[in-house]
């Protein structure tokens, strides 16, 4: 007794089990967290280690290379990167994917030990951390209100972010484009000097007397006693009067003596801008494991409730929301659960048409949500989330997972109308049609599993693509053995009638039978065309072959990229000045570029931000949110190419036109990312510049940049060593005295109402210029004298780069760039690698280059996703072999994947789509169910012949009853993935590629496999025979 049998006779046990799936899967999809895309694992270690007053090019020869040199020696190195900035070396370690991170991490903390004797004695100490891809804004909060800057802040800081900070999910709330309050002392150079003070023994001094001391307790009698000493500052006043020094050892110097003390705000260090006004950004940050979109939800409702309070507060302040990543969460998942609902639909009616019987069509349809909500369940089991992946695998797989009822309903009900009884049809039929039900979701599974092995960033993205759909597969071939049989065996009911015969619903039963006539009038030609088919194979397998060549000359003009650009309305014009340009000038920039960008009607809103990115006083973005995709008439896509035409004046400004990644709430960066990387740093420049050049005067790149042209003047004050000794003069000492006259020092607090505000120490603004005041600067030796800086020192002045880039351990330049509308990644990847073998931008010996970011991914999928599709055949070959016991039965069904590869080049061109990382799924898909025509015929084909029947008699009658359910179910498919092909909202644009090469494959490889198999399979038969008595005259 098979499980169908067992099923039959058990129909409560099996309609619990139906039950049961269905409350369980609805639990399991409920619980699961819902992301954009899945999460993924970045084995990546970041190492930052400052060195105060070091110039870049310090940092590199004292700090960066010594660190390098040691971390380098740790095994599963991928890629060695690093930043030497003034004052500071970033070095992030890129680890391969199968490397414990936790044990490298602690390899890294060791070498990182072993080179400190190395390393100046002075550094801080290095901070070493994983990065997680999950610290990346999910919100950004505008707020505005009648306030000056302090209020600003006090507002934000001790009211406002502490409510959205207390929302669970929420990791971190960062306050841009306002400055707190702060107290600053500011010095008068020639007062110090006359009283023999320094800079440092002020901050010493402060630091000493600003503080609240615990003195400690005594037990007096039953009872505890603490003692206090209590010296912070709480008024001005007490800050004026504080006692810095005594003047020739008898008059007390206090701070009112030395210059003045001001109510000010802390330095800027970043501007904010909406609507050409000055505003305040909060930018929200999630927890690594947190839900983006309840945690947003959670946010936007707190600020809800809070609205009424803050009507009524001083200012009346304002919130406006952008930068929502879960809009785009929303909008993705959004649209794919109404493809999958509409694919559903279609499906259902598509078999109700052929099949022309209302409870075939339910059966059909009831199997459906069982198979997809019991999906959910294995889905939970295996920690998947509802992403953009996991939906699209689901959507995808409705015509996969119909495929198996309506071969089994279709062949029920032949029986039925053959006289079967509805329980005995069920039986007969699972046993006839097990074997070709088994291959079809066996071959989709084997298809689908080795994506989800696939390494690297694109593997881990894949992964529960290629689960899911084997999961939903497995739910689906059981569901089609047990289930449905039951369900034909209780609904079919012993005479039931068509929808033809039915005498109610005229309008139904003519349309019904418009349809049946069709199938009857597709059926005669196809016999005929069938019967030409076997007694002409050469002429078919000729034109076979021109068409297949065709395509291989048209798959060349297929657009090769990594991701397809969609149009999410979300663009960010990023900027950067010259490296000493000031937040004036960055904000100056920001504000012209921003009133043209609201000239465009299209525009929603725009915010502008200057020395938000990176803390760079030279760097800003314009964030600009579209009008949503029905009420604007351009795409995106023409909006920035319109946009880049109107920002040619501010080439000042490098401005870059972009996409806005709501992935991470992050920039995503430019597709086409180039590194040249060598040791030897003139070669390099001139190298790099020249094929920057060179790729300048290609149209297809847009925004070209590259990363050599930071630098900024610099002035310098080298020590000389025997003057400071002679003198006894410290050469740190002099550093942190000349720190304080231009940045100052913070020694102390001033604690008002429960606040505290930072108390700085500085010279006044117009001493704080040390090549102005170079003769007039003194600085304390070792007993406290001071001593002139022109004594001991002299200055340079020069030009540095503001950032130093190396990578494995060597310096690099990076030449990034956006693509013009319609331009193949892969392909101009290709034509520039080519170039560097020969010609003018032959790359020379000691120069090496690598992409990196789209590049990188885009090579890692065209490798990792090729060594997957010839295993997925292989495996497909292995389990027809192991199905039919032939090892040449199989080479019959492979036939279809290159017929299928000749519709899916085709309609690509013919629609203008590209290859992505999408399309690519689309080629795996069309590798599962190209097949299954050919096991439905095949399957059917041999088993005749198997009865007794010839091999042309076979071929005619197993096309002809094989027919209906062949197209049945690539219809269905077809139908299925219409949604995905025509996507219908604005996130839908860049999965379109992949509905398109599968609809075109499917289309290609049913017509071609229903004529061309039959003319092949005659040799292959013949060939077979022949293996088969060699194999005999070897055994006998």
């Amino acid at each position: 007794m098979n499980i169908t049998e067992l099923s039959i006779k058990r129909p409560a046990f099996i309609t619990s089990i139906m039950i049961a799936i269905i409350v369980v899967g609805y639990i399991s999809f409920k619980k699961m967290n819902v992301e954009l895309f899945p999460d993924i694992d970045v084995p990546v270690i970041f190492i930052a280690t400052g060195y105060t007053g070091a110039a870049p090019s310090e940092i590199e020869s004292l700090v960066t290379k010594p660190l390098e040199e040691e971390i380098s020696t740790v095994s599963g190195i991928k890629k060695l990167l690093s930043r030497s900035l003034k004052d500071t070396s970033q070095i992030i370690v890129q680890l391969y994917q199968n490397i414990d991170i936790k044990y490298a991490e602690q390899q890294i903390r060791d070498k990182i030990n072993q080179a400190r004797p190395k390393l100046p004695e002075d550094i801080k100490e290095p901070i070493i951390r994983r990065v997680d891809p999950a610290d990346q804004p999910i919100l950004t909060i505008i707020v505005n209100a009648d306030l000056n800057e302090a209020e600003m802040f006090d507002f934000v800081d001790n009211y406002l972010r502490p409510r959205i900070e207390q929302i669970d999910g929420v990791g971190m709330v960062e306050v841009l484009g306002a400055r707190k309050r702060e107290i600053q002392i500011l010095l008068d150079q020639k007062k110090l000097k006359d009283r023999e003070i320094s800079l440092s023994q002020i901050n010493r001094q402060l630091l000493i007397s600003g503080q609240n001391v615990s003195i400690g307790k005594k037990q007096v009698g039953d009872k505890e006693r603490v003692f206090r000493s209590a010296s912070e500052f709480n008024e001005l006043e007490q800050i004026n009067n504080s006692v810095v020094n005594f003047y020739s050892n008898e008059v007390p110097t206090k701070i009112s003596d030395l210059g003045q003390v001001v109510d000010t705000l802390e330095d800027e260090n970043s501007r904010a801008f909406v609507d050409q006004k000055k505003s305040l950004f909060l930018t929200v940050f999630r927890q690594s494991d947190a839900n983006i979109i309840k945690t947003v939800d959670g946010v936007k409702g707190q600020l809800e409730k809070i609205k009424k309070d803050m009507a009524m507060m001083k200012g009346n302040p304002t919130t406006i929301a952008i930068k929502d990543a879960s809009t785009y969460i929303r909008s993705n998942i959004s649209d794919i659960q109404e493809a999958i609902f509409i694919a559903v639909i279609l499906t259902v009616i598509t078999v109700f048409f052929f099949l022309a019987d209302s409870r075939a069509t339910l059966i059909t349809a009831i199997s459906l949500p069982i198979t997809l909500v019991g999906s959910a369940i294995v889905m939970y089991c295996a920690d998947f989330s509802i992403n953009v992946i996991t939906m699209l695998a689901l959507s995808l797989a409705v015509g996969l997972l119909v495929d198996d009822a309506i071969v089994v309903v279709e062949n029920i009900y032949r029986k039925i109308e053959s006289g079967f009884p509805p329980k005995q049809a069920a039986i007969e039929s699972s046993r006839e049609i097990l074997m070709a039900v088994v291959a079809i979701s066996a071959v989709v599974i084997s298809v689908f599993t080795p994506i989800s092995f696939l390494k690297g960033i694109v593997g881990q993205y894949l992964k529960q693509f290629g689960l899911t759909i084997a999961f939903a597969m497995m739910i689906s071939l059981i569901v089609a053995i047990s289930i449905i049989p039951v369900l034909c065996a209780y609904l079919a009911g012993k005479n039931h009638r068509k929808i033809s015969e039915s005498k109610s619903n005229f309008f139904m039963v003519i349309l019904v039978k418009k349809f049946d006539n069709l199938q009857s009038w597709m059926e005669q030609k196809y016999e005929k065309i069938l019967i030409f088919s076997i007694k002409h194979p050469k002429k078919i397998l000729l034109i076979t072959l021109a068409v297949f060549i065709g395509s291989i000359f048209v798959f060349k003009l297929v657009p090769k990229t990594f991701m397809a650009e969609s149009d999410n309305g979300e663009v960010t014009v990023s900027l950067e000045l010259t490296a000493d340009s000031s937040l004036d000038a960055t904000s100056q920039a920001g504000l012209k570029i921003d009133e043209i960008v609201r000239t465009f009607p299209q525009v929603q809103i725009s915010a502008v931000s200057a020395g938000t990115m990176s803390r760079q006083a030279n760097r800003g973005e314009i964030y600009i949110k579209l009008l949503p995709k029905k009420q604007r008439d351009i795409s995106t896509t023409v909006f920035k190419e319109q946009l880049r035409q109107k920002l040619k004046d501010f080439q000042y400004a490098n401005p870059i036109v972009k996409d806005f990644d709501p992935s991470g709430g992050a920039t995503r960066g430019q597709p086409f990312n180039l590194f040249l990387n060598s040791s030897n740093k003139e070669s390099l420049e001139k190298y790099a510049m020249k094929v920057f050049e060179k790729l300048k005067q290609d149209p297809r790149l847009k925004d070209l940049d590259n990363s050599n042209k930071a630098t900024r003047p610099e002035f310098r004050v080298k020590i000389d060593d025997n003057s400071a000794k002679a003198y006894g003069v410290n050469a740190q000492a002099v550093g942190d005295e000349l720190r304080g006259y231009v940045e100052g020092y913070t020694p102390t607090k001033l604690r008002q109402s429960g606040l505290e505000y930072n108390v700085r120490v500085r010279l006044q603004d117009g001493q704080r210029d040390l090549k102005e005041n170079f003769d007039k600067i003194f600085v304390p030796n070792l007993n406290g004298k001071l001593i002139r800086l022109k004594d001991i020192a002299t200055t340079q002045e020069g030009i540095e780069p503001a950032t130093i880039n190396r990578q494995d351990r060597g310096r690099y330049i990076q030449i990034t760039a956006s693509l013009a509308s319609g331009v193949g990644l892969g392909d101009l990847m290709a034509e520039i690698e080519k170039s560097f073998q020969e010609g003018e931008l032959k790359i020379p010996s000691d120069v090496r280059y690598n992409f990196s970011g789209d590049s990188e991914n885009m090579q890692d999928m065209m490798s990792s996703m090729g060594l997957a599709l010839i295993l997925s055949i292989v495996f497909i070959y292995l389990i027809l072999t192991s199905l039919y016991e032939s090892f040449v039965i199989p080479f019959t069904v492979l036939l279809a994947l290159p017929l299928a590869f000749c519709g899916a080049s085709y309609a690509l061109v013919l629609m203008n789509e590209s290859l992505n990382i999408f399309t690519m799924l689309g080629v795996f898909m069309l590798v599962s169910v190209s097949g299954k025509n050919s096991i439905l015929l095949i399957d059917y084909a041999n088993r005749l012949i198997a009865e007794g029947k010839s091999r042309e008699e076979a071929l005619i009658t197993a096309g002809k009853i094989r027919l209906r359910p062949i197209l049945m179910t690539t219809i269905a498919l077809i139908v299925g993935t219409l949604p995905v092909a025509i996507g219908f909202s604005e996130t839908a644009s860049m999965r379109t590629a992949m509905g398109v090469a599968i609809i075109g494959g499917l289309i290609s490889s049913t017509i071609l496999t229903l004529i061309v198999l039959p003319a092949v399979f005659g040799y292959i038969d013949r060939f077979r025979l022949w293996i088969k008595k060699i194999l005999c005259r070897v055994v006998e």
